[in-house]
């Protein structure tokens, strides 16, 4: 019989408990605190684990990388989610200036997790997690430089064209272009190389 994972239990157990909560618990606000709960849960638990997630040893400098990355998600998650908590302060600001800082703020994340993705030590869990990545570390390479490459054009474009275009369309193309053209380039890639 195989060895349960305690972190891999951890985390299908509380993905199924965000999926339940988005089902059963009708108040926004609550169901907004016990989501943004559960995912903090994880990302401390990833925290804890990142070593073992990436078979890496403690004091390697791609585990220093994870964590940064996971801590910055944590802080990014939390005030997410206080901020949608604290739904009077939509009302002080206009809808306009409102998607506008969102953005700011995607753009900021974007930029930070672009320009440490080339560092992220090949795992699971964190980074552009694909069938093809996860299986051969050269495809990881390749896919999390050009996820590097693209973080800055992308977060700009995206920010820049908020102020005259449609926010949502602008920032689900600009987010879709960010993965896409990474996930595409790296599929070619892992297919050339097996059948070489």
């Amino acid at each position: 019989m195989k060895n349960i994972d305690f972190t891999r239990a951890l985390f299908l157990i509380t993905s199924l408990l965000i999926l339940a909560a988005g089902f059963f618990i009708s108040e926004s606000n609550l169901m907004v605190s016990v989501v943004g709960a559960l995912i903090i849960v994880s990302l401390v638990v990833f925290d804890i684990q990142a070593p073992k997630i990436a078979k890496l040893s403690e004091s390697n400098p791609k585990i220093k990388t994870m964590r940064f990355l996971n801590r910055f998600a944590i802080f990014f998650v939390t005030t997410f989610f206080i901020f949608a908590m604290l739904s009077p302060i939509e009302n002080l600001l206009n809808s306009k200036t409102h998607e506008i800082l969102i953005v700011g703020v995607v753009s900021i994340f974007i930029m930070i997790f672009g320009n440490l993705s080339p560092k992220i030590p090949f795992n699971r869990y964190l980074g552009l997690r694909l069938p093809w990545t996860i299986r051969d570390e050269d495809t990881w390479k390749i896919a999390h430089k050009i996820l590097g490459y693209l973080a800055f054009p992308v977060a700009i474009g995206m920010f820049a064209s908020s102020f005259f275009f449609n926010i949502e369309k602008v920032s689900v193309t600009c987010i879709l272009i960010w993965i896409i053209i990474p996930s595409i380039y790296s599929l070619i890639f892992y297919y050339k190389k097996i059948k070489a």
